[in-house]
């Protein structure tokens, strides 16, 4: 009788186990977040809200596929620090074959509670450097990279991964593979794709705060979009982008000075200008680099009015484009314009000054040849003696005319020097 009441009691406690467990599968969804690409202000607040969004709706868990180069230190705490106060797991997914979590990218893999790659994925390249590749004194670069270290560690022995490389991918700049970060303990698995990521994943239990998620996804993943409007905001705050929406607004601005009334010129060069500031607002940015680049188109226009032989074009070339390399720069992890970019900018702003400028703003000096404007300057000959009145015939043709020297004899050359209405206020030529 005993042993019965004892299976009896096993049997009722599995049962309830088990049942248990189904009710934790079945409750509640998993959520998906998207980071692809640099890792800025609009991005963090993407994932900040999309976290609190899920917690509101009783998340089981929540994916965050990445794919990052990196990007600015305070954005990659602002989401580290939300991954760590959410009550559910935070799942990262390096991902699609191809993707990288470079720099800031790492930092917030370390912060995961289970980090998996897909493969031909990688993952490292923390050292933190100035942006724009500037050079840094050793005292700054070594605090700079001890207190990246510090961080890294401390979110590896937290969440129990390899400390040793986590350090390695900041002070030696590391990067391994999906499979090397296996087995060197950086992250839990390798996948082929996300449907094996769900596979593996699928019944397991994960334990955050003291409390058990057993994770289901027998029902679609809940995916959190990004608004249409920080879509736009994400997009234009790539640095390539805010750096060609600059050098738009440039060109548009002196276009439209050196070609009056046209008005193409300021509404393109003047939007570009507020897109650009607008992005400046959320990439660090470099004021010298903007004040150089300014510099340099300074003196390329004053060189096309008054020619310096081409010595003010090469000077304004240069501070163009040192401005160019420097324009982002805070002396966090690496965002940077592309160099290739630049030296297009660089040649195309040089074409764009020895042609398209400087023939709108030589047109604007050549001096008027048709209307009564075109008159001035003009010489002819007295056909009635001007005294001070009489006529004189200028370009073809017989007009009455005055003279501001007294008078001037039949047959005398004359030069037109003013008009009025149809009198030519003349002079004698010298």
């Amino acid at each position: 009788m005993e042993v019965g009441r004892v299976k009896n009691k096993i049997i009722s406690i599995l049962l309830v186990s088990f049942f248990i467990a189904r009710v934790c599968c079945a409750a509640s969804e998993i959520f998906l977040l998207e980071i692809d690409g640099t890792i800025n202000p609009i991005v963090a607040d993407y994932i900040v809200e999309g976290l609190e969004d899920a917690e509101s709706k009783d998340a089981l868990a929540v994916i965050i596929k990445l794919d990052t180069p990196g990007g600015l230190m305070d954005s990659m705490r602002q989401i580290i620090k939300s991954m760590e106060a959410t009550p559910y797991p935070v799942i990262i997914y390096i991902g699609p074959s191809g993707a990288r979590a470079a720099s800031a990218g790492a930092f917030i893999t370390m912060a995961a509670d289970i980090a998996i790659m897909a493969k031909g994925t990688n993952i490292g390249a923390a050292h933190p450097v100035k942006m724009g590749g500037q050079k840094i004194s050793e005292d700054l670069n070594k605090k700079m990279t001890e207190d990246a270290r510090a961080f890294i560690k401390s979110l590896a022995k937290k969440h129990k991964r390899n400390e040793d490389w986590a350090q390695k991918a900041v002070t030696e700049s590391v990067s391994i593979t999906s499979s090397e970060a296996v087995s060197l303990n950086v992250v839990e698995y390798e996948v082929e794709d996300f449907n094996e990521l769900k596979s593996i994943l699928e019944g397991k239990t994960i334990i955050k705060n003291d409390k058990n998620f057993c994770l289901s996804f027998k029902d679609e993943i809940n995916k959190i979009e990004m608004s249409a409007f920080k879509k736009l905001l994400n997009y234009i705050a790539h640095p390539n982008l805010a750096y060609i929406l600059l050098i738009l607004g440039v060109y548009g601005l002196i276009y439209e000075f050196s070609n009056p009334g046209i008005g193409f010129g300021a509404v393109i060069g003047g939007t570009s200008l507020l897109l650009a500031a607008l992005a400046f607002q959320m990439i660090p940015i470099n004021v010298v680099g903007i004040l150089l680049i300014i510099f340099g188109v300074t003196l390329m226009i004053t060189d096309i009015w008054v020619p310096s032989y081409g010595i003010l074009t090469i000077g304004g070339l240069i501070s163009f484009l040192i401005g160019s390399l420097t324009l982002f720069d805070s002396g966090e992890f690496p965002v940077k314009v592309s160099i290739g970019l630049i030296l297009g900018a660089t040649i195309t702003t040089a074409l764009f000054f020895m042609f398209a400028a400087g023939s709108g703003i030589k047109i604007q000096r050549k001096k008027v040849t048709t209307g009564k404007e075109g008159m001035i300057g003009l010489i002819g000959e007295v056909k009635k003696s001007l005294s001070p009145e009489g006529e004189v015939f200028v370009r073809g043709e017989i007009w009455e005319a005055e003279s501001i020297e007294g008078e001037i004899d039949r047959g005398v050359k004359i030069e037109v020097v003013e008009v009025k209405g149809n009198l030519l206020l003349v002079k004698r030529k010298a």
